[in-house]
């Protein structure tokens, strides 16, 4: 469980290098936003659109 979180962290890193965000320049919030995100993505990768949707309504809308 573990690797997944850091996996997340990456698959939203290179989300935002993909979308031209620089997060070493970003506010937390922003960073925040991206890694989840990351971990979207991963649940929309296992088919599992309602936690994808739960994670990025919790994480809202910034970034």
């Amino acid at each position: 469980m573990a690797e997944l979180l850091h996996d997340h962290r990456v698959t939203g890193r290179e989300l935002a290098s993909l979308s031209g965000v620089d997060l070493a320049r970003a506010r937390p919030a922003t960073v925040r936003t991206w890694e989840a995100r990351g971990l979207a993505l991963q649940a929309l990768a296992r088919g599992d659109m309602a936690e994808a949707e739960r994670i990025m309504t919790h994480a809202g809308g910034a970034g």
